[in-house]
């Protein structure tokens, strides 16, 4: 078994797009490519860490402080690759959205004295099995202590909609942040997972059980050894590819995709529909396996993004629920 390191946000690339893994994480290619919406989330979370790193017993940091920061983030920090994919927007219109963000959270915290904060940007590395064959690591925005054997695990999220609790319950990230600090922290008793969608001035929390951790190791052990058996890496085409830095080089949008046959597979409900296309060698898309090559994770995640549920159904045909979800209406984000 590889001693390779995985993360989060690695693991989740696969699953949306097994050449664009192969593309980061194994060829190693490098882009200067960088969407608006992660610039965006870059320089709020750039702001929080100042905040909470700087900040004094006694003192009240002002809002007009907070916003200045980011406007100065924002100018140093900007660059000629950042890439605004919805034209509806201009720069200052997701200018602006951040700082809502800031707004929002400012409004809802001050005086910023919620317990013990014990990391910002914090690293966490574990092991998910007793030989150390399957290492993950990560960085939490912040880590707070708030009483014995209490801890908070935080994640700032700059996004336009706000997923729903079911989603929330079985999020991984910090699900597997959890894990890290149980073994790093010995005394760490309870840790509740909190995310702060910034656009809405709201949180999410959750607490995992003993059942859903070791479930959670399971799949991921699983995942991670898919995808070390992997040697096709095929592309999966997504309304996600838009963000994507890797396009101008990938298969699926080249005019003349070598030898690649390129077959869509479509999910429908309530007279919508939604596509993603993986290439494949012939004889057509399993669907009975194809969570193995991660075409359904394609869609489920395509399907995410534009605010659906997703079930399979029989006759290897999946069923979206396309009810609107939580967003914040006429916002970039």
């Amino acid at each position: 078994m590889s001693k390779q390191i995985y993360s989060a946000s690695r693991l989740s690339t696969y699953e949306s797009c097994p050449l664009k893994y192969k593309f980061r994480y194994i060829d190693k290619i490098t882009s200067k490519e960088e969407s608006i919406e992660a610039f965006l989330g870059s320089r709020v979370h750039d702001v929080l860490h100042t905040l909470y790193r700087d900040l004094q017993p006694g003192e009240d940091p002002s809002l007009p402080d907070l916003l200045n920061d980011y406007r100065e983030q924002w100018g140093q920090h900007w660059h000629d690759q950042v890439k605004i994919v919805k034209q509806d927007f201009s720069v200052d219109s997701y200018k602006q959205f951040g700082e809502r963000c800031l707004g929002n959270y400012y409004q809802a915290h001050k005086p910023f004295n919620y317990g013990q904060v014990v990391g910002l940007e914090y690293q966490v590395a574990t092991s998910l099995d007793p030989n150390s064959c399957y290492n993950i690591q990560g960085y939490i925005d912040r880590l707070v202590r708030i009483g014995s054997g209490c801890y908070e695990i935080h994640d700032y999220k700059t996004s336009g909609r706000m997923p729903s609790q079911e989603k929330i319950d079985v999020d991984r990230q910090l699900a597997l942040y959890q894990i890290a600090i149980e073994g790093m922290w010995p005394d760490a008793k309870e840790i509740e997972l909190v995310w702060h969608y910034l656009a809405f001035g709201r949180e999410r929390r959750s607490r995992r059980t003993p059942t859903a951790i070791e479930r959670l190791k399971s799949s991921t052990i699983a995942l991670i050894d898919h995808i070390e058996a992997d040697t096709e890496f095929k592309p999966i085409k997504t309304n996600l590819c838009h963000w994507c830095a890797y396009k101008n080089v990938c298969p699926l949008w080249s005019d003349h995709p070598d030898s690649t046959h390129v077959q869509s597979i479509k999910a429908y409900g309530n007279g919508r529909s939604m596509e993603a296309q993986t290439a494949v060698d012939g004889g057509g898309i399993d669907l009975q396996s194809i969570s193995r090559d991660a075409l359904r994770e394609a869609i489920v995640t395509s399907a995410e993004h534009e605010g659906a549920k997703i079930r399979v159904i029989e006759y290897g045909q999946l069923s979206l629920d396309l009810g609107e979800p939580m967003t914040t209406e006429g916002q970039p984000g």
